[in-house]
Formats: structure tokens, sequence, C-alpha cells
């Protein structure tokens, strides 16, 4: 019996494929607006608060969804390692008929 069973996950169509492709976006978006919001605090035509404020805002709204996604991945992991193998079992068996 697996070690699993009986475990929810938190996002139940989320595949180990579909985490990588959104923490890849999450990290490019909080990169991207860090730098603009550090743009902003450089007076080219005067400081621009309105702005600032929107892009540290956006910044914080991706750094919290990027912990969402890490604690998916710390409780998914089992039963992504869990389908992998499966699947891994599945495979050999077609094979060895």
């Amino acid at each position: 019996m697996s070690s699993t069973e009986g475990r929810k996950r938190l996002e139940p169509r989320m595949s180990r494929g579909s985490w990588r492709f959104q923490a890849w976006a999450a990290g490019a978006m909080m990169v991207l607006s860090a730098l603009l919001a550090l743009l902003k605090l450089v007076p080219n035509d005067g400081w621009d608060p309105v702005s600032f404020w929107l892009y540290t805002a956006l910044f914080i709204i991706t750094v919290i969804q990027l912990l969402r996604l890490l604690r998916v991945r710390r409780n998914d992991a089992p039963l992504w390692d869990e389908e992998e193998a499966r699947r891994a079992d599945w495979d050999r068996r077609g094979r060895s008929l």
C-alpha cells in the first residue's frame, strides 16, 4: 500500500511540468518587477511614486505566488513521485509482454 494514499493535493490538476512552468514564470516576473521598481527610484524627469508603488505591489504579489508554489511542491512531491513510479511500472510490464 502506498504511503501517500489518502493525502489530498493542494492543486489537484497541477503536474510537475506545469509547476516548473509556473515557477519559471513567477521568477521572471519577480525579477522584472524588481528592476522596474528600482528604476523608478532613479529620478529622470522627477520621481513617480504611483508607478513605484504599483511595481512594488506587483513584486510582493509575485513573491507570494512563488511562496505558494513552493508550498505546493513540498506537499505534492511525494504524489508526483508515486505517479512516476506507477507509470514506470506500467511501462516495464508492457515491455515485458
